[in-house]
């Protein structure tokens, strides 16, 4: 049984910041200063992310970054893409510093990660890889880097027979001017993270390819399998 289902909560449970910090759940991960817990509201499972000013931690500016991410995520969902699909959010503080943040988040049946899909869906291969270069290829002539492309971070769906790809995990994620050293660097991470060695080959050979043919935006004098193989060769993006 789902150690959850007995947790009756709704969204007004919400409302309340102190009511927020203090709910339980699945712990999830959990830092000073911030924390992810695993809750069901109205019958949906859900995550529930936490930052707050943690006296060790005073320095670590975790509330900023948290507010950092929110900002990233309502890019994305803003400007044609997917990021987690926020339904609550609240922040307090004192003499105008946030000291607490949460936002909720609803886990979006039948997504995986990018390589449980591969190897769930072997026979969509081809398919999944072109959809990902297309994805990839917009995000970064947009300007957005997530700085941890890592596959564990793209959350892949199939509803309708159409591939949607969702990011999670944006905290760290920078939008601006187009830099293809750092979309380089993201592609590297996506290659690391990946532990089959045929679509880890793949993401360096034909995905690449693939990808660098749908960049609009590529500068003139950017080489991007360059970039790439060098951000592959060194621990420096």
């Amino acid at each position: 049984m789902d150690a959850l289902s007995d947790t009756k909560l709704t969204l007004a449970d919400f409302d309340s910041i102190d009511g927020v910090f203090a709910l339980c759940g699945e712990d999830m991960r959990t830092h000073k200063g911030r924390g992810v817990v695993r809750v069901r509201v109205d019958g949906r499972n859900c995550y529930l992310k936490r930052y707050w000013l943690a006296a060790s931690q005073v320095f670590q500016r975790h509330v900023a970054r948290g507010f950092h991410e929110l900002r990233m995520i309502d890019w994305l969902n803003d400007n044609g893409f997917a990021g987690p699909n926020v339904l609550a959010r609240g922040s307090s503080g004192v003499l105008s510093v946030a000291t607490r943040l949460f936002f909720l988040m609803e886990e979006v049946a039948d997504e995986m990660p990018l390589e449980q899909t591969w190897w769930k869906m072997p026979e969509s291969g081809d398919s999944l890889m072109d959809a990902l270069a297309t994805f990839a290829a917009r995000l970064h002539d947009a300007g957005f880097v997530h700085t941890d492309f890592s596959e564990r971070h793209i959350f892949v769906g199939r509803p309708g027979g159409e591939w949607s790809i969702r990011l999670i995990d944006v905290e760290r994620a920078r939008v601006g001017v187009c830099d293809d050293r750092l979309a380089a660097a993201d592609l590297k991470t996506l290659a690391a993270s990946i532990a089959d060695q045929k679509l880890r080959e793949r993401i360096g050979g034909a995905f690449l390819e693939d990808y660098i043919a749908k960049r609009g935006a590529l500068s003139g004098t950017s080489n991007i399998r360059t970039l790439f193989a060098n951000a592959a060769a060194t621990r420096r993006f």
